[in-house]
């Protein structure tokens, strides 16, 4: 009897110095294992500037514009837009300048064909933009910006010399956001509208590049 005791003791020790030595083990492979696929990393904070939710978008801009026959001129403007989504927005504008003297004028050395007055042109416009790509812009290493390059084009009015003129207008342009309540503006555009100031009629291009300031609300 005393020996069948002793043999239980011996086993009994065996299997609890075996169970222990597995044990150490997995400890060991858990460590290892987690030193291979949990190393320490540091997370980068991300800020993402976000268009405001009201989607109503209010701006001034000024630039030049060229009017065929006249030269080029410097432009003054605002405008109001509404974001129906992110991919599209409506938007209003009205800009005013001063022509020079025509080419026709420069050239012949003929009396001037316009007062002072009918130099003034202004121009109103509703369009439709398209957000085409939409991305960031990088500023050195540590600062990017949100921005869209956008199609716009739509139809309006332009007056001058005393005379409305219905216009086409057509373009691209680059809005960056530099937070969510303001973004600057890079446009450039095509007026199209057809006048008879030199006795015929004559369908003129005229080209508009204007930088901008708009603020969200």
């Amino acid at each position: 009897m005393e020996t069948w005791f002793r043999r239980i003791s011996v086993s009994s020790a065996a299997l609890s110095a075996l169970v222990g030595a597995q044990a150490c083990t997995a400890q060991q492979d858990d460590g290892v294992l987690a030193d291979i696929v949990a190393p320490e990393l540091e997370r980068p904070e991300i800020r993402d500037a976000l268009i405001d939710s009201e989607n109503i978008e209010l701006g001034l801009f000024a630039g030049v514009i060229n009017v065929e026959d006249f030269g080029s001129n410097t432009l003054y403007g605002t405008s109001a837009a509404y974001h129906i989504s992110e991919d599209f927005f409506i938007e209003a504008t009205y800009a005013q300048t001063e022509l020079g003297e025509s080419s026709f004028e420069r050239l012949s050395g003929v009396a001037p064909l316009l007062t002072d007055d009918q130099r003034d042109l202004s121009y109103y416009n509703a369009s439709v933009g398209w957000n085409l790509f939409q991305g960031e812009h990088f500023v050195f290493e540590d600062w990017a910006f949100n921005s869209n390059f956008y199609l716009i084009g739509g139809v309006g009015n332009t007056s001058f010399a005393d005379e409305e003129h219905f216009t086409y207008n057509f373009g691209a342009g680059v809005r960056i956001l530099a937070n969510d309540w303001l973004a600057v503006h890079l446009d450039v555009r095509d007026h199209v509208f057809e006048h008879e100031l030199f006795g015929e009629a004559q369908m003129t291009n005229n080209l508009s590049t204007q930088l901008g300031l708009t603020i969200f609300f």
